[in-house]
């Protein structure tokens, strides 16, 4: 107690002289000190995983925004060939079902709401009663 050459001799060397008087209060310090570095060590990996999770996630963002353009051509695609079905002179409709009024043998017919919807005044002739 009484060198403190001694001590500051062995501080140093990154020895420290406990006396058993305060063992335990420093086995507590060395303790909450390593406790310490553990949770600094995983505050580390938790930034680090959440940049990656960040990533994923601007990624998937990213795809969903690629769905939904393509799921708008899907819809245009789809609409431009439903105008081709029923729409203007001689539709594909209109030509269907000038065919069954001719005699045509068929066991389906077309829904009313596709027959309203075509746009060929000589189809909507035939089928709306006189």
């Amino acid at each position: 107690q009484t060198d403190n050459e001694l001590w500051n001799y062995a501080y140093n060397r990154r020895v420290l002289i406990i006396s058993p008087t305060n063992l335990i209060a420093a086995l507590k310090l060395i303790y909450d000190l390593w406790q310490r570095e553990h949770q600094n060590k995983h505050a580390i990996e938790i930034a680090e995983r959440g940049g990656r999770l960040y990533d994923k996630f601007v990624g998937f963002v990213d795809s969903l925004k690629t769905i939904g353009h393509h799921l708008d051509l899907s819809k245009e695609s789809y609409e431009a060939a439903f105008k081709q079905l029923s729409t203007g002179s001689g539709n594909l409709v209109s030509q269907a079902q000038k065919i069954k009024m001719l005699g045509a043998k068929a066991k389906k017919s077309l829904s009313d709401s596709l027959l309203e919807s075509t746009e060929d005044e000589s189809t909507r002739a035939l089928t709306e009663p006189e």
